[in-house]
This record gives C-alpha cells, structure tokens and sequence, in this order.
C-alpha cells in the first residue's frame, strides 16, 4: 500500500483502490445524498399514502352508515305511505 500525505493525489490509482481515499469521490458522494433524498422521499410518500388509505376508509364507514340510515327512513317512510318522489338531476353543461 502506498501512504497517502496531505499533498498527494486524492484520486484512486489502479493499484491504490478506493479504502486508501480519505473522503470518496465527489460523485459517490453526490450518489449517496440522492439515495438519501429518495429513501426519505419514499419515507414521506408512504406516510401520505397510509394518511390517504385511512381517511379514504372513514369515508366508506360514514357512506356505509349513510346508506344504512336513508334505507330505514326510506323503510319507515313506505310503511307509513309516505313515498318520496326523486327530483331529478339537472343537466350539466
């Protein structure tokens, strides 16, 4: 192994490989904070994702509980003869 000094070429040569350089090339460097970036960027996705699946589940229980209690009005309206009539849905541009 060749010892490096302060004054000495930081890059690798072929005989010296990459354990022997103090600091790695700026490029794997670089390589490395962008890895970071999208290992913390995925982190966060999966958080909102998980935030999304939730709220969209609570969204089907009211819509469950909804639809159950229009069906027992809608029952108890019919067993009195009380029977609503649709407003239909306006046209849309």
């Amino acid at each position: 192994m060749k010892p490096i000094s302060p004054s000495s070429d930081m890059s690798p040569t072929p005989e010296s490989g990459l354990t022997e350089v103090p600091w790695p090339p700026s490029w794997w460097r670089w390589l490395l904070f962008a890895l970071s970036g999208t290992v913390e960027i995925e982190r966060q996705h999966a958080l909102r994702m998980n935030a999304l699946r939730k709220e969209n589940e609570g969204l089907r229980k009211a819509n469950e509980r909804r639809a159950e209690l229009e069906s027992k009005i809608d029952g108890s309206f019919f067993k009195h003869g009380i029977y609503s009539t649709l407003v239909p849905k306006s046209k849309q541009p």
